[in-house]
């Protein structure tokens, strides 16, 4: 996708879905990381990383389940009744 491009109602809910899988393949790279260094303290700064990660993703996750009501074939062609589109 372009960052200049128009997106369709429908195709807004795939660029989250995709998003949501960026933010899953990223959560398992996290979690199997050291959060505890050699010298026995915490790593602060991958803390917030990861505190940061996690309210990403349940933002994230939470818009696109509310527009996935926009997944419907044919409902959102322009110009066109959706007669015209399931025809």
């Amino acid at each position: 996708m372009k960052p200049t491009a128009t997106l369709a109602p429908d195709e807004l809910v795939y660029e989250l879905i995709d998003l949501e899988h960026i933010l899953d393949a990223i959560y398992d790279v996290l979690h199997n990381m050291e959060y505890v260094k050699c010298d026995g303290s915490r790593n602060v700064e991958l803390d917030r990383v990861a505190a940061l990660h996690r309210i990403t993703r349940c933002h994230v996750a939470r818009i696109a389940d509310a527009t996935r009501h926009f997944d419907v074939p044919g409902a959102y062609v322009p110009d066109i009744g959706k007669e015209q589109a399931n025809a």
